[in-house]
């Protein structure tokens, strides 16, 4: 029993802690930072894909909830296209900013750790809104819905997005960090550090954090909260990576230690195709 609840406090720690600490190494040995990042993000995931199989959260949710195959195109075509189209708009916007305005530089010779600090603040103060956002304006929900769909809660649905809501996303969180001209390890270790959340935010893998921690970390806990199927819990924690601003603006959820009764959607309108999710009514 020790040995269990101890394992359960050890695994997110672990895993978080030894995917940044990885990426850090991989850019101190000199790799490129661009190929840091799927490297590590590669080998996270598929640890964590063991580790489903392994120790659940919850057993009923080791099914997937749909084809894998649309699971792969929505990773491939929403995701990845949505995701590089808005990296691609954030340089053609700071390019053209730049042109007539004296931006902020970048504090370069401050440490990583602080620079990271930064960027995080900086991500989440513009993510958080477009994320709140998006689960209020029905014109825009219907493209988030998809990413809420379903009645298990899994990794394949880390990548469930579709690519105007995961575009619209990296857009408004990393242009602010695109304009003051971060460095290119400043992206690696946040986008290293986005991406080992979101994998054990959505894993259905059996871990635990101390209660204390939901108050300032996005942890499992806390966005297990987030995709609840009631409507009043599914409305809180619209952060990814830190809570401060879900308790500035009075969105925190505290999350209940056996988390939600169930996620998803009431009465789920989500259509079952491809192509009927990408064009959603």
């Amino acid at each position: 029993m020790i040995v269990r609840t101890a394992l359960d406090y050890a695994i997110w720690p672990l895993l978080l802690g030894g995917s940044m600490w990885t990426a850090h190494m991989l850019l101190e040995l000199g790799l490129a930072p661009p190929a840091v990042t799927p490297i590590v993000v590669v080998a996270f995931t598929a640890v964590v894909a063991a580790l489903e199989r392994i120790r659940p959260e919850r057993s009923e949710y080791t099914a997937p909830d749909q084809p894998l195959w649309i699971e792969a195109a929505h990773f491939v075509f929403s995701f990845e296209l949505g995701y590089g189209a808005a990296l691609l708009l954030c340089e053609v916007v700071a390019s053209a900013t730049r042109s007539v305005v004296a931006l902020p530089a970048w504090p370069s010779q401050a440490s990583s750790a602080l620079q990271l600090t930064l960027a995080v603040l900086l991500y989440e103060g513009t993510s958080y809104w477009q994320h709140r956002l998006i689960h209020h304006a029905r014109w825009l929900w219907r493209f988030h819905a998809l990413h809420h769909s379903g009645a298990r809660l899994n990794l394949l649905r880390t990548a469930r997005f579709h690519a105007l809501d995961i575009g619209s996303a990296a857009f408004v969180a990393y242009l602010p960090l695109v304009l003051l001209g971060a460095p290119d390890r400043t992206f690696t270790l946040l986008g290293v550090l986005l991406s080992a959340l979101g994998v054990l935010q959505h894993a259905n893998v059996r871990m635990r954090t101390p209660a204390w921690l939901d108050w300032m970390v996005c942890t499992p806990a806390v966005h297990r909260h987030h995709h609840s199927r009631a409507r009043r819990e599914h409305d809180t924690n619209f952060g990814n990576t830190v809570m401060i601003f879900d308790l500035l603006f009075g969105t925190f959820g505290r999350p209940r230690r056996a988390g939600p009764a169930l996620v998803g959607l009431e009465n789920d309108r989500v259509s079952a195709s491809f192509w009927g999710q990408v064009f959603p009514r």
